[in-house]
């Protein structure tokens, strides 16, 4: 009975956990790595171990504080202000997902799928029967909630995983060449700082609650199998990140010798596999760029049409939430990728720093955190949210912040390395924490619902 018990917990991590690496792995996944790998030359595994960081180990733990902590966003943030986590997931909801994550789903599938499998076709007609057509099809599969996490992780996945599995291995076995002296003299920063154009932490965070909801309407309830899946779960995404990432990254580097350097962003990925292995090659990317933009838009989608319907307290049905985030989506993609990436960047840099505090905070024992630490960390992390935020803004208009608050922040431990925010996050949270036990201040109780396998 044990042994069916645990095998039973298995095949649900597996089934989950591959939904879940299918919804990471989408449309920034695609073009990210090999981009990062091309960049950074000689210096793609240390670009790798940055993209390790902010790409693969922070999304998938988010996921795990996030169960851990209640279930849902409101639950994790509750230490900081009753009203954080829903503001945090409004915000990243309607600036990430619906505006960002979505839309762009849609126009990478269109540039490094669609054009490359009808080459023939006019770019500005195809658009515009693709990108609605792949719309239909993602709101096809988002409409059925029940059956979402099934559809993607026993169907849409294994044949994803499949298809890029034969283009890595490949790449290792007939690389296209020796990894190039680019010049890069960060590659590290710029895997770690490339990883936030993902997205992922914070789609951990925005669209953890469907995996955790699968393992309930599994039958599970209150015990340490729940526990147990959930890192089985995010054990199997993390691998299947780890592979692909890498294998595409290492792909990047291979061909970073090879093609020009002003390869555009969108179709660097169809450039090195169609120098790879040819048509054939290019042919089977494209298909599996298709899969991997499609279960991205289905998990996205679904996700917001669940919260579109919370948020309006029922008066929006969920399926009514779907079609409203298909068709606003669509007029957003027809913008294309350089637009949607452009338009992504600031925002990421405003919300990564507290959405990584947020992960590690939630992951860390009760025991050590008060309701000081979480206040002190979530503040001195937007802070420096903020100063990214203005730093991009400045650039994408042509000037600078002033040159005192540049060298205060070139000063602070990390800050070559991309992680500028992590000391004064860790010193707010202790100072906050300090006050707070010093003031005799009490502390939140989490709802830990932590369900188990059913026998």
């Amino acid at each position: 009975m044990a042994r069916t018990g645990q095998q039973r917990v298995t095949r649900d991590a597996v089934i989950v956990g591959l939904a879940m690496f299918a919804v990471f792995f989408g449309a920034g996944n695609l073009i990210f790595p090999p981009q990062i790998g091309f960049m950074a030359g000689t210096g793609w595994s240390a670009a790798l171990l940055g993209l390790l960081i902010t790409g693969m180990a922070l999304p998938v733990l988010s996921v795990v504080a996030l169960g851990l902590r209640g279930g849902t966003v409101e639950r994790l943030c509750a230490p900081i202000a009753p009203w954080f986590g829903a503001a945090l997931l409004f915000v990243t909801m309607l600036g990430l997902a619906w505006l960002i994550a979505v839309p762009r789903t849609a126009s990478v599938a269109f540039e490094t799928g669609f054009r490359t499998l009808a080459p023939a076709l006019d770019p500005r007609l195809g658009i515009w029967v693709f990108v609605p057509l792949f719309f239909v099809v993602s709101t096809y599969f988002a409409l059925d909630r029940s059956r979402v996490i099934d559809r993607i992780g026993r169907v849409l996945t294994p044949l994803l995983l499949s298809l890029l599995g034969l283009i890595v291995i490949w790449s290792v076995l007939s690389p296209l060449g020796v990894p190039a002296d680019t010049g890069e003299a960060a590659p590290f920063r710029l895997g770690l700082l490339t990883g936030y154009q993902t997205g992922d932490v914070f789609g951990g965070i925005m669209f953890g609650i469907i995996f955790i909801e699968a393992f309930r309407e599994r039958g599970y309830t209150p015990g340490p199998r729940y526990t147990a899946a959930l890192w089985g779960m995010a054990l199997v995404t993390f691998l299947g990140l780890f592979f692909v990432y890498g294998g595409l990254e290492y792909l990047g580097a291979t061909g970073s010798g090879v093609l020009d350097r002003d390869v555009p962003q969108a179709g660097l990925l169809t450039a090195l596999v169609a120098q790879l292995a040819g048509t054939v090659g290019a042919n089977t990317l494209a298909v599996a760029v298709l899969l991997a933009c499609l279960t991205t838009a289905v998990g996205a989608t679904a996700v917001l049409g669940e919260y579109i319907q919370k948020w309006t307290r029922g008066r929006v049905s969920y399926k009514a939430g779907v079609l409203a985030v298909s068709l606003t989506s669509l007029g957003q993609a027809f913008g294309g990728v350089d637009y949607i990436v452009a338009l992504a960047e600031p925002i990421f840099l405003l919300l990564y720093p507290v959405g990584i505090a947020i992960v590690i905070l939630g992951l860390l024992p009760r025991r050590w955190l008060n309701d000081g630490v979480w206040k002190g960390t979530t503040a001195l992390a937007i802070l420096m949210g903020v100063y990214d935020l203005f730093t991009s803004l400045a650039g994408k208009l042509g000037g600078a912040l002033p040159a005192p608050l540049i060298a205060l922040h070139d000063a602070l431990p990390l800050a070559q390395a991309g992680f500028a925010w992590l000391v004064p996050a860790i010193l707010g949270g202790l100072t906050g924490g300090l006050f707070w036990k010093i003031a005799g201040r009490p502390s939140s109780t989490w709802s830990t619902a932590e369900p188990q396998a059913a026998e």
